[in-house]
């Protein structure tokens, strides 16, 4: 039951002790706390973070990186992160963390001054660019950065968005990274590298992906379009396991929202259909959102493998279409 409580169902501000009689765990309670689902007040008292957007986390960010900019004076472009956010690439969630600035010329060193990391650019100079009317290193270079710097759940969708959005291409990123010979995080840039795949469409996927992978899941391939033998458009899918009969499908909450005057009553049942649709054809479907990936790996991963296990591509009497990878992956 532990899995299943959120902070949604606790006061606005609350205490440990509540916490604890609600079901929520001290290890629970330190993951929301850094994931910036909840905030620390004081010793043992807490407050339940507002959601913030995305887009608005990233211009909050940007903010950020003009005051850093303007403090550290010349010399310095917006990088990693920092770049990422200007670029309107998704950040990780919670805390976008201190503003990442490099240094244009190789002969300053990294160093952390609060609430910023400096970077040195070592034996190499990065290419530049403009976003967001800050000077910022370039896409390929930005995404190369924030593959070495950081862990797949935080790169992979950069990389995808990135790619996806014909911001960069495979090749533009492998150069830089030839280019930085002796930084650190190659090893850990190569093995995202494997991960990466631009027909993704949204920062769900991609982490979602990740997380299929650190638990041994084989990747379903991206965004595939089902179609009867009539060819009449059925949907199009976040992925799906071609010999299993079996499609994804990753939702946010934002889509059933009241947001265009139709209704959530309306969403679920249009929704319904289209998962009527693709059963009717012999697939298998399974449908998760983020709150699931975070509080039910392992029902997560139950359903999965029930399902491709389930799933007869003999049964499949409908159209299955790719979507091209050509540009769009590392592979």
């Amino acid at each position: 039951m532990l899995g299943r409580v959120h902070p949604d169902l606790l006061p606005d501000i609350f205490t440990r002790r509540q916490a604890v009689e609600a079901g929520v765990s001290d290890v629970r309670l330190r993951t929301w706390v850094r994931r910036g689902l909840v905030r620390r007040l004081r010793h043992g008292t807490y407050e339940r973070a507002e959601p913030v957007a995305p887009e608005a986390r990233s211009a909050r960010h940007v903010s950020e990186a003009r005051v850093a900019l303007d403090r550290f004076t010349t010399g310095y472009a917006a990088s990693h992160l920092t770049a990422a956010a200007a670029y309107g690439l998704p950040l990780p969630m919670g805390p976008a963390g201190p503003v990442h600035l490099t240094t244009i010329h190789s002969t300053q060193r990294s160093r952390t001054p609060h609430g910023a990391v400096l970077h040195h650019c070592d034996s190499v100079e990065p290419e530049l660019d403009l976003a967001d009317g800050l000077v910022v290193t370039s896409t390929a270079w930005t995404v190369a950065d924030c593959l070495r710097s950081f862990g797949p759940r935080v790169s992979v969708p950069i990389a995808d968005a990135a790619l996806h959005r014909g911001l960069t291409a495979p090749q533009d990123v492998r150069a830089v990274l030839e280019s930085q010979r002796r930084w650190r995080g190659k090893p850990r840039a190569r093995a995202s590298l494997m991960l990466v795949d631009g027909r993704r469409e949204s920062w769900l996927e991609s982490w979602g992906s990740v997380r299929f992978h650190e638990w041994g899941v084989n990747l379903p391939e991206p965004q595939v379009v089902i179609e009867d033998l009539g060819g009449l458009f059925l949907g199009r899918v976040d992925g799906g396991w071609k010999d299993d009969a079996t499609v994804l499908e990753l939702d946010g909450r934002a889509k059933y929202q009241d947001d265009d005057g139709e209704g959530i009553g309306s969403t679920f049942w249009r929704e319904k259909s289209r998962h009527n649709d693709l059963t009717n054809v012999g697939l298998t479907v399974v449908r998760f959102e983020l709150r699931d990936l975070l509080e039910r790996p392992r029902s997560v991963q139950h359903a999965v493998w029930s399902a491709r296990r389930a799933g007869d591509a003999s049964r499949f009497t409908g159209l299955w279409r790719s979507t091209p990878s050509t540009g769009l992956t590392f592979l």
